[in-house]
């Protein structure tokens, strides 16, 4: 029987079971979405009342907003969890007490003018700790049979469209990302039962100007996401 994959992530989670064939079934994405909203007390919004074409990113924004991860954990329908961080870059806003994921497709919404008393807020590393800490707690308590921690950082180089290497411009922010990044997955490494690195280090990796969602630090060449698939059939043998 195929084993049932959910994603907590990015398309960098995502798009390797889009590319290549493989034996398993992804049953949710849950895209958009950072630490500290996930951890926030829902809005309570109604799908019919976010207006955007995309159902993907509908839904995307409703399950951020309504901090859907959560509630599904309660209930959880597949055997793996996979897990990456590339969305912490997100910025956070507050309305009350909820914090929720300031997103391209939140702000594309109709929400971004309708709900008012919003506000950008800093994240500060007590505050991702602290919702870390109720992640962990949840995600131990669900009946996920692996919990696969996808190491995924920005790169630094990239293969333009001629095939020559580049560098990315914006080296410090790629830096700081990096760290941050690194302290998270490694939190998350030591205090999720069951969980195991996937993380692709036999040569160097490349973003990709020819990828299908544009250049970005994030967003690699296709070779990284063949290997992906190959060392996770190893993690779930």
């Amino acid at each position: 029987m195929n084993k049932k994959i959910d994603i907590l992530g990015s398309c960098v989670s995502r798009d390797p079971f889009a590319m290549f064939e493989h034996q398993y079934e992804i049953n949710n994405y849950f895209a958009r979405t950072n630490v500290i909203s996930l951890a926030s007390k829902p809005m309570k919004i109604s799908i019919y009342k976010i207006l955007l074409d995309s159902n993907f990113q509908k839904r995307s924004v409703y399950n951020d907003l309504n901090k859907q991860f959560f509630k599904y954990l309660e209930e959880v329908q597949s055997n793996v969890l996979i897990i990456d961080l590339l969305s912490e870059r997100l910025r956070l806003m507050k309305r009350g007490e909820t914090y929720f994921t300031l997103s391209d497709e939140f702000n594309k919404s109709n929400l971004m003018q309708e709900l008012k008393g919003k506000a950008v807020v800093q994240k500060t590393d007590e505050m991702w700790e602290a919702a870390a800490k109720q992640l962990v707690a949840k995600l131990n308590e669900s009946k996920y049979d692996q919990v696969i921690i996808h190491k995924a950082f920005w790169q630094e180089r990239y293969i333009d469209a001629n095939g020559d290497i580049q560098s990315f411009e914006n080296i410090d922010e790629i830096h700081e990302n990096n760290k941050n990044l690194d302290f998270m997955y490694k939190y998350l490494g030591e205090n999720v039962s069951k969980a195991s690195y996937l993380e692709i280090t036999d040569e160097e990796i490349f973003a990709d100007e020819n990828h299908k969602w544009g250049l970005s630090p994030r967003h690699y060449e296709t070779s990284y996401y063949e290997k992906f698939l190959s060392e996770l059939k190893h993690l779930l043998a």
